[in-house]
């Protein structure tokens, strides 16, 4: 079990610098508050709960298995009749139902939680907005004065006997799908909790996995190394159009790189690189100003990881990255140079132009 001590004030912490920037005096003969360890884990169970709560105005109890069935985004926050939360709160509320209607339409019960009484939660409910006043409230507001609720899903500053700002999506059957904690004074963002919530239900209805910033219409993928190549194949590189040489020619087959070098009367440089090799990335633009300052060479790019050019990559005997061979008459001329050398490579440029 854990154990807290009680400070001496906490209304130095009300602005919530952060969560660390406490008074650390205490009283000398106070008894320590034992609190229950943190019972959370994505892809467990959720913790049960029961608490009083304000729920359309008024004071009622709630559980968290009232909402079998449904989704449930359980979010904590510090303290009432602060700054940061009523943000929070009222973004949260004014996207449950009425207007938007998010995520009451992805079957979803937004929940509320601090530390403070129901009484605390009803006065601040009926505080006008502009006065920073919380107004009508479409979500229940729990109140966790025990701060068993916080301690047991890992939220709470026992220090302080607060929240940090934990947000906690729970599916139908009761498993935690999602955590996310802020430090006190850092508000969340509504549309990504939303976003969240709806990656979370198309994959429990498709079985399909979602990639980074995927929101709903997005492309998908199928977890299997064969399949997800479906996916991954319309993926580009960083900056690909403007990395590697941006006025290079683009080899895009062993025939155009056979064209080029075996059939093209005047000088080429041929760069074979890789998307992931730093060095080719880094001496890109030191290629550009090759490209301008000898107009009679030609300069091509090979991108040995293509599908179309991995195999000719190896049967030319390309290993080290960045490699540059050079060409004239339809012959190989000049020594090939590799690695992040522009002298050498500029020296090279120079005798083929020649």
């Amino acid at each position: 079990m854990q154990s807290a001590k009680l400070p001496m004030s906490f209304s130095m912490n009300r602005g919530f610098a952060s969560s660390s920037s406490s008074d650390d005096e205490f009283f000398e003969d106070e008894m320590p508050i034992i609190y229950p360890p943190s019972q959370v884990r994505v892809g467990e169970r959720a913790p049960n709960f029961t608490g009083p709560a304000v729920v359309d105005g008024e004071i009622t109890k709630i559980s968290l298995s009232d909402y079998k069935g449904k989704y449930v985004c359980l979010f904590f926050y510090p303290k009432d009749f602060t700054f940061v939360c009523p943000t929070e709160i009222i973004a949260f509320s004014d996207r449950a139902k009425e207007g938007g209607w998010e995520f009451e339409a992805a079957n979803c019960q937004l929940i509320a939680a601090s530390t403070d009484t129901e009484e605390t939660h009803l006065a601040w409910i009926r505080t006008p907005r502009n006065r920073g006043g919380l107004g009508f409230m479409q979500i229940p507001i729990l109140a966790d004065t025990t701060k068993d609720i916080s301690a047991r899903y890992g939220v709470l500053i026992e220090k302080l006997g607060i929240a940090l700002r934990g947000l906690f999506i729970i599916n139908p059957q009761g498993v935690v799908q999602h955590v996310t904690i802020n430090d006190l004074p850092i508000g969340r963002s509504v549309d990504e909790a939303l976003r969240t919530l709806q990656a979370i239900q198309y994959h429990a209805e498709h079985g399909e996995v979602c990639p980074a910033n995927w929101k709903p219409g997005s492309k998908t993928m199928v977890a299997d190394a064969e399949k997800s190549l479906e996916y991954f194949n319309d993926v580009k590189e960083a900056d690909e159009a403007g990395a590697f040489g941006s006025k290079l020619q683009v080899i895009g087959s062993k025939a155009e790189y056979d064209k080029l070098t075996r059939e093209s009367k005047g000088p080429v440089v041929v760069d074979f690189y890789a998307p992931w090799c730093g060095k080719c990335r880094q001496i890109g633009p030191f290629l550009d100003t090759l490209v301008d300052k000898y107009p009679g060479v030609t300069f091509a790019k090979f991108d040995t990881t293509a599908p179309a050019l991995e195999a000719a990559a190896g049967e030319l005997g390309v290993k080290a990255l960045p490699a540059f061979r050079f060409f004239k008459g339809g012959k190989e001329v000049v020594t090939p140079v590799t690695g992040y050398k522009k002298k050498p490579l500029e020296d090279a440029v120079a005798e083929l132009a020649k």
